[in-house]
């Protein structure tokens, strides 16, 4: 690899091409397309609404949506849609993000408020996307304290926007995700052929006091219950509780999405085959990880894991992430680039899987 050689001096990627420069050699190489499917953004204008509906009613869960404002010097760059992302991924070599909606997130709230302002974010983010359609794809935001209305925003997020899919960030009121609550929306995703994808978000108040506080400040204990392991056994947990409650017996052909190398329980997918005999399933619970879960690193890239999931998932399961503007892995491209793998599986993962399961 270029970058080894001792008279390496600068490496420029702009899109699908990147000049090396070694010396005073410069040549310009075309590279693999990379689209990353776990990139955020966020509205301060609509968070703003949000918060003073909420202060005009008497929602529990108020505290729980009510983040650092995006404008905050730290997350800047989530309330941006335009040049300053584009010049990120051009400097990372990303082609496609697949955009979805981030902090002060209204899918949790009233269904009262919840659903005009799931349209609002939707319609936002069609509108600043669809200013670079060869660059962006959108995430449908979804209304989940009313099921019905979940899957209609989601129908016309696909039919009218374009989007390829919906994120789900957390549960209405903790409800868990085989509840048949939510059976409209699975119905709606798979009649319209498109993935959901479960994404992370704070963990339930009494679990995070049970579990996560102890003798340290109290950032650390959220930093604990969040981005530190909490809410990834939480995802985890809703995915196991889906194929035990049988449902992916009752939609096998639901194809659910999940960041962060599949969220801890992926790696006890075959101790989890020690229940096999005492449910009633169709196929082996490994199975179910293995058919309808697709994985990707969410900025996390590192060897280990990236190995890991290949042996287990297998390369056609494989996405690419980056976790915009959260994480900023400057290896997001060469890692997968200089990975011991055939070309034809580093383009699966790089992309081609990506246009497959969204279409694009």
């Amino acid at each position: 690899m270029f970058t080894n050689h001792k008279h390496f001096k600068r490496l420029i990627v702009v899109g699908n091409y990147y000049t090396i420069i070694v010396g005073n050699y410069e040549r310009e190489i075309r590279t693999m397309k990379l689209i990353t499917v776990e990139e955020h953004y966020s509205s301060d204008s609509i968070g703003d609404k949000i918060r003073e509906a909420l202060e005009n009613t008497d929602s529990p869960l108020l505290r729980a949506v009510n983040p650092p404002k995006a404008t905050d010097a730290s997350f800047d760059p989530v309330n941006e849609i335009g040049d300053i992302r584009i010049a990120y991924m051009n400097t990372r070599g990303i082609d496609v993000q697949i955009i979805s909606y981030a902090h002060v997130l209204p899918g949790i709230l009233d269904p009262s408020i919840s659903i005009d302002f799931c349209k609002m974010v939707n319609n936002e983010m069609y509108e600043k996307t669809s200013k670079y359609p060869d660059r962006f794809r959108c995430f449908a935001h979804l209304p989940l304290g009313d099921s019905k209305a979940a899957a209609g925003e989601l129908e016309r997020c696909v039919k009218e926007l374009g989007f390829v899919g919906a994120m789900i960030s957390g549960r209405y009121f903790n409800t868990p995700y085989e509840n048949p609550y939510y059976f409209p929306i699975y119905e709606k995703a798979v009649e319209l052929d498109v993935p959901i994808y479960m994404h992370p978000t704070m963990v339930d108040r009494e679990i995070s006091e049970k579990y996560y506080k102890g003798d340290w400040s109290d950032r650390v204990t959220s930093l604990f219950a969040g981005q530190g392991v909490g809410w990834h056994y939480d995802v985890g947990v809703q995915l196991v509780r889906m194929i035990l409650g049988g449902v992916f017996d009752r939609y096998p052909d639901l194809k659910i999405m999940c960041g962060h190398w599949g969220e801890v329980v992926s790696y006890y997918m075959y101790r989890l085959d020690n229940l096999n005999n005492a449910v009633s399933l169709k196929k082996p619970i490994s199975d179910y990880f293995k058919d309808n879960l697709y994985v990707n690193p969410s900025g996390i890239i590192n060897e280990p894991q990236f190995r890991f999931c290949l042996d287990t998932f297998g390369v056609d399961h494989i996405m690419w992430g980056a976790d915009y503007p959260f994480i900023d892995a400057q290896n997001i491209r060469t890692m997968l680039e200089e990975y011991d793998l055939p070309d034809e599986d580093k383009e699966k993962i790089a992309h081609g899987n990506a246009e497959r399961l969204l279409k694009i």
